[in-house]
């Protein structure tokens, strides 16, 4: 067991862990880096924004597949210009890292999370990640046709 785990399984953690969020789109000039904090981060010299973000965990329903919402705060931050940047057909991608305060270049867990629909307004902006988007993805991109490879028809 790491000591990560021993802390984070005691009743009093003195230490304690900051979130770190990266979202990515091949149309950002830029990752976004974002501290879920007040305070700006830096964890293997790469700084991150203090900015609070929060997850609302997925349902259970049957039928529908898993989406957790993922909600940054808006206030006075320039979030919507890299969104609005967004190219049709590319996939935007969440990576969630989890650090101790005391050792910031070692990054104890990872989860990517693909993020689906994104809606902005004044004070905040939430996201909808879900691997449903990219589960209903052809297969095949390109498909044989007369259109497309007319010489083998």
């Amino acid at each position: 067991m790491t000591r990560f785990q021993e802390r984070n399984q005691r009743i009093k953690d003195e230490v304690g862990h900051v979130e770190l969020l990266e979202v990515t789109n091949p149309s950002f000039s830029e990752p976004m880096r974002i501290c879920n904090d007040v305070q700006d981060f830096v964890s293997q010299g790469v700084p991150y924004i203090g900015l609070p973000f929060g997850f609302t965990l997925p349902e259970d329903q049957s039928g529908s597949a898993p989406r957790m919402q993922l909600t940054l705060d808006n206030v006075g931050r320039g979030i919507t210009d890299e969104l609005e940047r967004l190219l049709p057909g590319t996939t935007t991608m969440a990576k969630l890292i989890v650090v101790a305060r005391d050792t910031p270049n070692v990054q104890e867990h990872e989860y990517w999370l693909p993020m689906a629909e994104v809606t902005v307004s004044g004070a905040k902006a939430q996201a909808t990640c879900s691997v449903d988007s990219l589960m209903r993805q052809a297969a095949c991109k390109l498909i044989a046709n007369p259109f497309t490879l007319p010489g083998i028809f």
